[in-house]
C-alpha cells in the first residue's frame, strides 16, 4: 500500500511544521501528501508502531501487513517521522501540538470500545472487541508477552454486526475456537459487516444467530462464562440509523459458551476532553466537527476519519485525507505568503 504521493522527496523545503495526530490509513495518506509539499510532517501515535487499525485492529489473516509496512517505510525515506508510543492528551498535551506546529490533523480515529451494562459482563471470559483483537495484534508483533495473549475458550458468542464482529470471530476460530456463533438482534440484510466478509466468515465456520439481545451472562462458581442468556425481538418501525428498530419480545433463550466478545461499536475519541477550551466544536458524540474541506472550527486544524464520522471504512478515512491534505497545504501557502501564522 503506497502513501506517498509523489515519486522522490522534493527538493526545497517550504519551512512550515505540520502534526498529524494518529498513524492510521488516514493520517497516513495525509502524510504521504504534505510531505511531497515540502513541509516537515511529524505523525504521533500512541501506539508502538504506525499503522493504526491497519496494523493493530484488523487480524492479518484477513489484511497481510507486509504491502503496508512497505509504504510507511517509504513515507520514513522521504522524511515523515513518526513519534510513536505517544498519546496526545495523556503524554502530550494538545496545546504544545498547537504551539509548535503550523497546521494539525487530527486522525485519532474512534478506539474506545462500546461497553454495555448487563449482569456478568465483568465476568472471566467476557472481552470487548477492540482490545481483544489489538491485544493479539500486540502479542503477535512481539510488544507484549505471550502470557497476555487473550484466553480464548471452545465455544465463542460474540455480539455484534459489525466488520469488528467478524472479524472477532474469525479470529477466535484461528485460534482454535470450535464453535462460533454470531448473535445479532436485527436480520441478516440489515448487519453492517460488508457481505463478503460475512460469506468469509461463514466458509470458515462461523454460525450466526440473528434476532436476539443479550440480556445477562451467567457464570460458574468462580466467575467464569457458562452461558449467555438472550432476548427473542421482532422488527418494528425504522429508528434514526433507517433500519428497522428491535423490539424486546419478552421471550428469552440461553446458549452455553465460555467465551464472550462484544463487538457493539466504538466511540470517536478525540486527542482531547474539553474540546470549547481550544474553540473546536463536537457532536453529542465526540465527533468532531468540520467543514467541507475537514477544517474543525479552530483555523488550521483539520480532522479526518473515524473520530469525524464514527467508525466507518478505509476508504473514506483516505478520501477525507486526500481532501484535508489539499486544504492544509493551501491554508499553509497562505499563511506563508502573509509571513506569520496564525495561533
Amino acid at each position: 500500500m503506497r502513501f506517498v504521493a509523489c515519486s522522490e522527496p522534493p527538493k526545497e523545503k517550504t519551512g512550515r511544521k505540520v502534526a498529524i495526530i494518529g498513524a492510521g490509513p488516514g493520517g497516513l495518506a495525509a502524510a504521504g501528501i504534505l510531505v511531497c509539499e515540502g513541509h516537515s510532517v511529524y505523525v504521533y501515535d500512541m501506539l508502538p508502531e504506525p499503522g493504526g487499525m491497519l496494523i493493530f485492529g484488523i487480524p492479518d489473516i484477513r489484511m497481510p501487513k507486509e504491502n503496508i509496512v512497505k509504504g510507511i517505510r517509504e513515507l520514513e525515506k522521504f522524511g515523515v517521522r513518526f513519534i510513536l508510543g505517544k498519546k496526545v492528551g495523556r503524554d502530550v498535551s494538545f496545546d504544545e501540538i498547537l504551539s509548535n506546529y503550523d497546521a494539525t490533523i487530527i486522525a485519532t480515529g474512534a478506539w474506545e470500545d462500546i461497553r454495555i451494562d448487563i449482569p456478568g459482563v465483568d465476568s472471566k471470559g467476557v472481552h470487548f472487541a477492540l482490545d481483544f483483537l489489538v491485544r493479539i495484534a500486540m502479542v503477535n508483533r512481539g510488544y507484549l508477552d505471550k502470557n497476555e495473549f487473550p484466553k480464548i475458550g471452545k465455544r465463542v458468542v460474540v455480539i455484534g454486526g459489525g466488520d469488528t464482529a467478524i472479524d472477532a470471530a474469525i479470529v477466535s476460530k484461528h485460534y482454535g475456537a470450535e464453535d462460533v456463533i454470531i448473535v445479532y438482534r436485527r436480520t441478516r440484510e440489515y448487519m453492517p459487516a460488508h457481505e463478503h466478509e460475512i460469506r468469509n466468515a461463514e466458509k470458515r465456520g462461523v454460525k450466526f444467530m440473528f434476532l436476539v439481545s443479550p440480556v445477562r451472562i451467567l457464570t460458574d462458581e468462580n466467575n467464569n462464562v457458562r452461558a449467555i442468556e438472550l432476548e427473542e425481538m421482532e422488527l418494528g418501525e425504522p429508528d434514526a440509523s433507517g433500519r428497522p428498530r428491535p423490539i424486546p419480545t419478552g421471550r428469552r433463550k440461553t446458549v452455553e459458551c465460555d467465551t464472550i466478545i462484544f463487538a457493539i461499536g466504538e466511540r470517536a475519541t478525540p486527542p482531547f476532553d474539553r474540546p470549547e477550551r481550544y474553540g473546536i466544536k463536537v457532536d453529542s458524540k465526540r465527533r468532531i466537527l468540520v467543514d467541507e474541506n475537514y477544517m474543525t472550527t479552530r483555523p488550521g486544524v483539520f480532522a479526518i476519519g473515524d473520530v469525524v464520522t464514527g467508525p466507518k471504512d478505509i476508504a473514506s478515512a483516505i478520501k477525507a485525507a486526500k481532501i484535508a491534505a489539499k486544504a492544509a497545504n493551501e491554508y499553509l501557502r497562505k499563511i506563508s505568503s502573509c509571513g506569520f501564522s496564525e495561533e
